[in-house]
């Protein structure tokens, strides 16, 4: 029941959206064309890929009745709306079909496939789109069919360009986090340059005034989050459109000299010009995706999940930074080795080593608080440098983690690889990286201590 009534919600909410953006669109009616902006189908459109909860069977007729239901309300004939919301619901079954087909190209994640082929799709959806629009137009308002497919088709493939990839960006609850780092660490010199060239544009004038804005646009899309990319793109699209339509922007002088009137010139030329930002922000994403995979790979250690050396290195560096210490990173540096480890991998093999630090590793972070660092020095000795305690602290954590270690059992085809750890610890003061290496000395010094004394204990012991 509770099932049912979620997904009878969803068509709920898909009706009113779909009879908001279709009133949205009828407001922007205008003489010279049916619409100024149609963004309904491009925006459900997105919204059906960007969040496949909605992609059901029940989603199309929802969509459609809901235009419908809009065309009705503003006095539109209904065989009329019958006829101009077939050609809408043809754009978004036409584009979902490209932009989510497993045939065109290879298979990426949803979105980035659909980000992938924005332009064929708008492309396609909109000629589809066009030809059920022009006809209905020429049936019930004698249009001339030529001159509707060609208004159709412009506006469709202009505003699906500008809309569709706003929807399919918008970031995930998880990603807005470093979205918005992303955009404080960025500068203002590529939004400022994009409203100087479109400012510049409208006094100029002309053709060649729509792709004045392009190169801030690219400067935009290898500066900031995609999103935010297809934000800007959007907002100067129609901009430029809105100009053309008040006749502010004149771009080709006297319509009866060319076979498409300004409006239709200007949605194309905004249309061809704002796809290659997207073009460059996907590339740019995919290129900083790819370094971050290669920087973790680099960073962290495979079998474990700890920090290798320059991984530390790079976490203490962005640390220090990121807070802006003067006085560098205060606490404690304990050196964890595991007792008789060899003997384990001569008994049971390595197989059995490798789950055995894998084990032990998330129990040292399942220990200790998350925002200990936890780093592999090589073989089965681990580094953990804990932030702002002192050396009697210092020691009740350590005693409480290779207890912990000592009570956690690690058992691999019916065999326990149970053990314990020694661990050695020195006080942390890290202003460089020399600094380091002395701490990473003396717990050194302090873990042969402990070994020597019999294993499975701290040293030096702080008595209470």
């Amino acid at each position: 029941m509770q099932l049912n009534k979620y997904k009878f919600d969803q068509v709920i909410l898909l009706f009113f959206l779909a009879l908001c953006l279709a009133m949205l669109g009828l407001l922007c009616r205008s003489y010279q064309a049916l619409s100024l902006f149609w963004p309904c189908n491009s925006l459900l459109l997105g919204l059906l890929i960007r969040f496949p909860r909605f992609d059901t069977l029940s989603s199309l007729p929802a969509i459609y009745l809901g235009m419908v239901t809009a065309d009705v309300l503003y006095g539109t004939p209904f065989i009329v709306s019958l006829g101009l919301d077939a050609a809408n619901i043809a754009f978004i079954i036409t584009g979902r079909a490209i932009l989510l087909s497993p045939y065109l190209t290879r298979t990426y994640p949803r979105r980035l496939q659909a980000l992938i082929r924005v332009f064929p799709a708008s492309v396609l959806a909109a000629a589809v789109c066009a030809v059920i629009g022009s006809y209905t137009g020429q049936r019930y308002f004698h249009d001339n069919l030529v001159q509707g497919w060609i208004s159709w088709f412009c506006e469709q493939v202009s505003t699906s360009i500008l809309m569709l990839p706003l929807v399919i960006t918008f970031p995930r609850r998880d990603e807005l986090e470093q979205m918005v780092a992303d955009v404080r660490e960025s500068n203002l010199m590529p939004l400022i340059s994009l409203l100087v060239s479109t400012l510049f544009g409208i006094y100029v004038g002309g053709g060649g005034s729509l792709i004045f804005p392009l190169p801030a646009l690219m400067w935009c899309a290898v500066s900031y989050p995609l999103f935010l990319t297809c934000v800007l793109t959007m907002l100067t699209g129609i901009t430029e459109i809105s100009l053309v339509a008040s006749d502010v922007l004149n771009i080709q002088g006297s319509d009866d000299f060319f076979r498409i009137d300004s409006l239709a010139s200007a949605r194309l030329g905004v249309g061809a010009m704002t796809i290659s930002p997207l073009i460059v922000a996907l590339s740019t994403t995919a290129n900083k995706k790819l370094v971050a995979r290669i920087t973790k790979r680099a960073d962290y250690d495979f079998l474990t999940g700890a920090l290798t050396r320059s991984g530390l290195s790079s976490q203490l560096d962005a640390l220090a930074s990121r807070r802006n210490k003067q006085n560098g990173f205060y606490g404690a540096a304990f050196v964890i080795d595991i007792d008789r480890f060899k003997n384990i991998n001569d008994t049971y093999g390595h197989a059995a080593g490798d789950h055995v630090l894998a084990q032990t590793v998330e129990c040292i972070r399942q220990s200790l608080q998350q925002t200990a660092i936890i780093s592999r020095m090589g073989g089965e000795e681990f580094l953990v440098l804990i932030e702002g305690i002192s050396q009697p602290r210092a020691w009740l954590l350590a005693d409480r983690l290779r207890k912990s270690i000592e009570r956690n059992s690690i058992i691999l085809n019916g065999q326990d690889l149970s053990i314990t750890v020694s661990i050695g610890i020195s006080t942390l003061n890290i202003t460089d990286a020399g600094s380091l290496d002395e701490s990473i000395k003396h717990a050194d010094e302090q873990l042969y201590i402990a070994k020597s004394s019999g294993r499975n204990r701290v040293s030096p012991e702080f008595v209470l």
